[in-house]
């Protein structure tokens, strides 16, 4: 195993979203993440030199579950902004995965939010997620989430 001196460990994943009060009740009611904090971001010369968004203003919020981190960006001004229509096979699609105890029950739930599965969940057949239950989601914002069930015996 080669010697990682880097330091590099993932520090959150950033989802730009349409609307910050509707993602957020998403996340927090239906997914159980926790609201670390929130920011706007108005000097468009600070957005523009981070994230390359020329006039951009952006409310933020950041929440939690457990370690992991996810930031929700609403983008209240930009120049050139629109929406992205992708699949889940189309080159610099990300998509996040999460490890759920009930998919079928997130699945009704979700739902309720305009989150839409793409099948029926599936069971792994072969090789070390064998067993367990995916599938994937597509939110409102063309977000896409896989929800993982761990397979029988597993935690």
């Amino acid at each position: 195993m080669r010697n990682d001196a880097s330091g590099i460990c993932v520090h959150h994943v950033g989802i730009t979203v349409t609307s910050l009060e509707t993602s957020l009740r998403f996340w927090i009611d239906i997914l159980g993440f926790e609201l670390v904090g929130r920011d706007e971001l108005q000097d468009s010369d600070f957005v523009r030199d981070v994230t390359g968004v020329y006039d951009g203003s952006i409310a933020l919020a950041m929440l939690a579950k457990g370690p992991h981190v996810v930031e929700l960006l609403e983008y209240k001004t930009a120049l050139g902004r629109k929406a992205l229509a992708f699949q889940a096979c189309d080159s610099g699609a990300t998509h996040l995965g999460l490890l759920v105890k009930d998919i079928d029950a997130l699945l009704c739930v979700a739902a309720t939010h305009d989150w839409v599965a793409f099948g029926s969940p599936q069971v792994v057949a072969n090789g070390p997620w064998a067993g367990r239950r995916v599938v994937y989601l597509k939110g409102p914002d063309n977000v896409l989430i896989e929800l993982v069930e761990p397979g029988p015996g597993e935690d």
